[in-house]
Formats: C-alpha cells, structure tokens, sequence
C-alpha cells in the first residue's frame, strides 16, 4: 500500500490538473465569448453603418472584396491591427498630429524646439472625406470590432491581366526596386508576392491597380502620411507615373485568395 506521502503528493497533482482544466476552460470560454462579441459588433457596424454614417459594405462590398469602379480596397483578410491603424488615422485631427513647434521666442539665443515622438513618426492621418467622417463616429471598441470581422472574411482575388511590357518594368520594380534612386523593392517589405508582413506591411497583391496608384498618389500630395518613419512617403515620391501604374499592374496580377477563419483578438 502506498505511504501517506505518496497519496498525498498524487491527490495535490490530481487537484492541480483538475483546477488547471478549470482554468483553462474559463479562459477559452471567455476568448470564445469575446470573439463572438467582436464579430457581431464588427459584422453589424459593417452591414448597417453607424450614426446615420454609410454602411462599409456599400463600398467595399458585402463580403469585404472592395469594389474597383469606386476604387474602394479590399478588406477581406487584411491583417486586424492593419485594419484599426488606419480607421484611427482616418479619424484623427490632422492639426493634433505630426510634428509641433514651441512659438520662436523673442530671445533668439533660444532655438525654438522640434518635438516629435522618435518611436512612432507619425501619429498619421489619411485625408479621405468619407471615410474621415465615418471614422469619426466610432469609438475605439467599434473600431477594433469592424478590424477584426473584416480579418477574418474569406476572399478570391481573381488576377487582372495586363500586358507583358507593363508586368515586366512592374515586377523589376517590385522586385529589384531603383537602387539608383534609393527606391528599395517593394518585395523587402510587402513580399515577393505582395501577400504583406505583419501589421506594418499590408498586402498589395489582391488590390485592384488603381486603387494602388491612388495610394501612391496620395503619399506624393501628403494626403496620406500615416506610415512608419515616413518610408511609403520617400519612396512614392521617386516614383514616376509610369512607374505607379508599372508596379500596380503587376501586383494585380497575383491571384490571392484564403478561407477566412479568427485568431485571438
């Protein structure tokens, strides 16, 4: 017959597996439950729209495909926290934003002070009247809720043929870059076949090409300026507008598609 000792150590094993399933069972309870929570938010935001504000489908389609005559992206599979960077920055005053200098003084022996946050050049803002306003009308709970239930839709992006020429000064773009001016290949970031890294680097390949060039367009005119350290910015402006539409035809020319499915929120 085993010793005291023996029964005792396996009973408080035993409990401490048994409590432990308790717990683990309760947190995947509550992810479940937090899961649900966001998709329903996120997928009822999406479909009816808030305060009076368009509904993202009408734009973006019902599935979250984007619609190419509006020139609106898509949003299906996008990373989540690609999706609520860019509903924060299309909510965010572009007066509070960016850098900000102290009033000259009337001693010029004092050098007024350039006072940026070195870790997250810049806060960013994106200038799109309609999307500015619906953004406005979320609060940060919402915004997370439409990021995540867009993340998480299935998408198939059917390839846009483009001539042999225009793919091929596209791919050299895309792959090599213009060293000559500095300009990296968009590969080092976005992938060789454009399907993105992280939250910082979204997909390119499954975007409809003009909606790529109004991109570029817009880190050439400012009108958006909410990358990390400025790097979409230095780039676009070297670009030509045959280099924009060069680059833009070869990435929607990659058939992209995925199931859809959630991660952890």
């Amino acid at each position: 017959m085993p010793s005291k000792p023996v029964l005792f150590t396996a009973a408080a094993l035993i409990a401490a597996g048994v409590i432990f399933g308790v717990i683990f069972w309760l947190t995947s309870r509550a992810n479940d439950t937090t899961t649900f929570a966001l998709l329903h938010t996120g997928k009822t935001i999406a479909e009816n729209g808030r305060d009076g504000q368009p509904a993202c489908v009408q734009c973006h389609g019902g599935n979250g495909e984007g619609n190419r005559a509006m020139g609106a992206p898509r949003l299906a599979g996008m990373p989540a926290g690609y999706l609520e960077k860019q509903l924060h920055d299309f909510a965010r005053n572009p007066l509070k934003a960016g850098v900000t200098l102290d009033p000259i003084a009337h001693d010029y022996n004092k050098t007024p002070k350039i006072q940026v946050d070195l870790t997250a050049l810049t806060p960013g803002v994106r200038r799109v009247d309609a999307m500015n306003a619906i953004s406005a009308t979320l609060n940060a709970q919402e915004v997370k809720a439409v990021a995540f239930y867009f993340s998480s839709l299935g998408y198939n992006f059917t390839a846009i043929p483009s001539d042999p020429e225009t793919l091929a000064r596209g791919e050299d773009l895309a792959l090599r870059g213009k060293p000559e001016y500095g300009i990296p290949a968009c590969a080092s970031c976005h992938g060789a076949d454009g399907k993105g890294y992280g939250n910082h680097f979204p997909p390119i390949a499954g975007q409809a090409p003009e909606y790529i060039v109004q991109q570029l367009n817009q880190w050439q005119t400012g009108a958006r300026d909410n990358d990390q350290m400025a790097l979409m910015r230095n780039i676009a402006e070297q670009l030509t507008d045959g280099d924009k539409i060069n680059v833009a035809a070869y990435f929607a020319n990659i058939a992209v598609s995925s199931t859809g499915g959630v991660s952890s929120p």
